[in-house]
């Protein structure tokens, strides 16, 4: 065998798989990732600042 690209003179068992061990191919795309959470999470986040800023303005004595 040659010189894998992982530098191991026997190659490994990335790239060196026989076809029989390799892995069987999925009849169908996978199916897309919810992205709602994030930003869900993310306007929660800026909410709770919002209001952590407001409350600070109150018990320093400051006008909002």
């Amino acid at each position: 065998m040659t010189e894998c690209k992982h530098g191991m003179k026997t190659g490994c068992a990335y790239c060196h798989v026989p076809q029989a061990a390799s892995p069987v191919q999925r009849a169908s795309t996978p199916t897309p990732r919810k992205r709602g959470t994030s930003v869900a999470l993310s306007e929660k986040m800026n909410d709770r600042m919002t209001a952590l800023k407001k409350r600070l303005k109150q018990i320093r004595g400051e006008q909002p």
